[in-house]
């Protein structure tokens, strides 16, 4: 019986979390090497609408699959965007240098996105949270002015909180711990599964999940 319960549990709160998702007609992935290869097309098919790829991190790491991934997304045709996962130990001219000397004008259609996520031993109370507001924000005019499109940030809602960011047309939000269903205003995009499956090529890929927090043609205007 308890086994059951149980059961009857995850299926009900698997549904309600389907049904939320419907209320989301677009949705993409972000990619790294740790996934391997990976079948745009397939993702395209498979309901896929926009794809995030990792480039760089810090000042000097590279993501190693960025270019091969990059050229073979491009005959998908899908909406693509590039990312940068900060870090809170390198300066922005650092991390800048690196993203350009990486990605040069291979960025894709859609806004520069810089991860922001705790690492190591740093958390809440361990970051210094002026020095890093004023890195965010340089960083974020570096790139703007460079590339001549908008930023969107990734992180949590403690995060963007804690470094004292607004939403508007050059500053952009991708909530990771955003809820599904929920008013989120201030969101461009939401993360709504940290690993959710895909079976491209008879082989089934793990990709965090994340929706366009608004309709088709929104999206559309979003794009365009």
């Amino acid at each position: 019986m308890l086994v059951l319960v149980l059961l009857s549990g995850f299926l009900l709160v698997r549904w309600h979390e389907n049904e939320q998702l419907k209320k989301y007609p677009i949705r993409g992935v972000t990619v790294n090497q740790s996934n391997g290869y990976i079948d745009f097309e397939s993702l395209k098919n498979k309901g896929i609408s926009f794809v995030y790829l990792k480039a760089t991190q810090g000042a000097a790491y590279t993501d190693d699959s960025f270019d091969t991934n990059f050229e073979r997304s491009q005959g998908s045709q899908l909406p693509i965007g590039v990312y940068h996962y900060f870090s809170f130990t390198s300066s922005p001219t650092a991390q800048f240098k690196n993203f350009v000397r990486q990605v040069k004008y291979n960025t894709g259609s859609l806004p520069i996105c810089i991860q922001i996520q705790y690492y190591g031993t740093f958390d809440q109370s361990s970051v210094h949270w002026k020095t890093v507001r004023k890195e965010v924000r340089y960083l974020s005019k570096l790139l703007r002015n460079y590339y001549k499109r908008p930023v969107v940030i990734s992180a949590t809602q403690q995060i963007i909180k804690s470094l004292q960011l607004k939403a508007n047309a050059k500053t952009q939000f991708w909530l990771t711990d955003g809820k599904i269903g929920k008013p989120n205003a201030d969101a461009t995009f939401i993360q709504a599964d940290d690993k959710a499956s895909f079976k491209l090529d008879k082989q089934l890929v793990f990709l965090p999940m994340s929706v366009f927090n608004g309709n088709r043609r929104e999206w559309r205007g979003y794009v365009d």
